[in-house]
């Protein structure tokens, strides 16, 4: 079949490319839904011919995530280029195309599918497909993609010869940064995002439509791909008064921070408050260990300089796992080769205090259970109310020292602190687009909480007469730093 369509390169070479997962990144504009569209046709007439009925037979599911985008985009966008009643008929009531051409013994069905609650997501997932198309996938869950792998290369059946070709792909804007997908796209573990791991994805990016000017400002990059059949000025006027990130994401083909709800830390600046170098600590300073509690465990390592400058050194984030083998298998690493002879001092949520349901241990006791590796000095924070919380936090974020010196700095290591103070630790936000007044506890929230018992703690004076003297007591050898004993 000759669609008679030529495509920019990126586009191209994503078309071209029989990889199981692959998927293309590009600014507003650059052609990128078409050219997947286009392909569900070419992966149809490329079937190898079913047995015993010799029709190569494809079924194919287009997701989006609500039902108005994908019926106001996705399915329009196809319905331009494959009107009903030319290369097939669309069936509204079930959302189908389906394509049946005796000349080439072509039989495909097309199941447009959006994901707006959990009876779509159901139906979706009941499919036995050939393979799948996800449009503007960053808006599409994990899960959505992981239970979507199970599903294609099941049509046609194994008894018929089964498809010859099966796969995921999909076209978008750059996803936002600490995403699902940024972690897949750059070939990352999704569950820890530090640890590089090979996935086998294939990643197509077209270049930036905008390049950045050294004396400021913006021009089309010569370079990007569909200019042709844009309108004159279409750049130029898409970035008119918009915010720095929309201009990254949609234009400059860079990842995106959060668009969910409202930061719960608007103040925080990364170009201010993250520091330029990694931090260095002080072996002279108290070290404090700021903890969230949970099976989520996440820690904050800091300390407050002699200019009163609050320091993010070092975090551990964990999921899935108790305190105390948070504190085995992270922290005492984290200490012995990073923090070895400091004096140290626990904080955290004051729920810490209450023993659990299956042992009655605290949170707090099994800290002290470590002071023999210089845990033992544990006082939890004064208050878990948010508004306290948040307060301290924001008290080091608004203040300037002396020489306009930031009062507030992360270690640029600090990835997940970083991304949760630049507006993934948000508020949450109903879908009717109302916000609310309580935190959304996604993956982020756990180490934004363990922050601010931190700050709170900095906040009332730090260290106070009563621990300055508990510090001012001879130690005894079970109390004792075990990391600055002798070996």
């Amino acid at each position: 079949m000759d669609l008679a369509l030529k495509f920019p390169p990126v586009i191209s070479a994503f078309m071209a490319s029989d990889a199981r997962h692959r998927f293309v990144l590009g600014p507003f504009g650059s052609g990128k839904s078409v050219g997947s569209q286009v392909d569900i046709v070419r992966r149809a007439w490329a079937q190898r011919p079913s047995v015993p009925a010799n029709k190569r037979k494809s079924r194919f599911a287009v997701v989006r995530n609500t039902r108005p985008q994908l019926r106001d985009t996705t399915l329009k966008t196809w319905l331009d280029y494959f009107p009903s009643g030319t290369l097939g008929t669309y069936h509204s009531t079930t959302n189908t195309y389906t394509i049946k051409s005796d000349r080439h013994d072509v039989e495909c069905e097309i199941v447009f599918r959006p994901l707006d609650d959990a009876s779509d997501v159901k139906n979706l997932l009941s499919l036995d497909l050939t393979g799948a198309y996800i449009n503007e996938f960053r808006d599409t869950p994990r899960e959505i993609v992981e239970a979507l792998d199970g599903r294609i290369g099941r049509y046609p059946r194994m008894d018929e010869g089964g498809p010859s070709w099966q796969g995921i792909w999909g076209d978008s804007n750059y996803p936002e940064e600490g995403s699902f997908w940024e972690r897949m796209l750059e070939g990352y573990d999704p569950d820890a995002p530090k640890v590089k791991k090979l996935n086998k994805w294939a990643v197509f990016k077209q270049p930036p439509a905008m390049l950045r000017l050294a004396g400021g400002g913006f021009a089309v990059n010569p370079l990007a791909e569909n200019l042709a059949n844009l309108p004159p000025g279409y750049y130029e006027h898409l970035i008119q008064n918009k915010t720095d990130d929309y201009i990254r994401t949609y234009v400059m083909c860079e990842y995106g921070l959060s668009l969910g709800g409202k930061p719960v830390h608007p103040m925080f600046n990364r170009a201010v408050h993250v520091a330029k170098t990694p931090l260095v600590p002080d072996r002279n300073s108290l070290l404090l260990i700021s903890a969230d509690f949970g099976l989520t465990p996440a820690l904050v390592l800091k300390q407050q300089n002699a200019f009163g400058q609050v320091l993010a050194l070092d975090e551990i984030v964990t999921f899935g796992m108790g305190i105390e083998r948070a504190i085995e298998e992270k922290l005492l690493p984290l200490l012995r080769r990073k923090y070895d002879g400091f004096d140290i001092f626990v904080t955290g949520d004051p729920s810490g205090n209450k023993g659990s349901e299956a042992d009655e241990a605290s949170c707090a006791a099994v800290f002290r259970r470590y002071k023999n590796k210089g845990l033992g000095r544990v006082k939890l924070a004064w208050s878990n109310n948010p508004v306290h919380r948040r307060g301290a936090t924001d008290h080091f974020l608004s203040r300037l020292g002396d020489y306009g010196r930031p009062m507030y700095q992360v270690d640029p290591g600090c990835q997940w602190l970083i991304q949760a103070l630049g507006g993934k630790y948000m508020f949450k936000k109903f879908k009717d687009g109302r916000e609310s007044s309580d935190v959304d506890k996604n993956d982020w929230s756990h180490i934004g909480d363990a922050n601010q018992y931190g700050d709170m703690y900095f906040e009332r004076g730090g260290r106070r007469k009563a621990e300055q003297k508990e510090r001012a007591t001879v130690p005894t050898v079970e109390s004792m730093n075990y990391y600055a004993t002798p070996r």
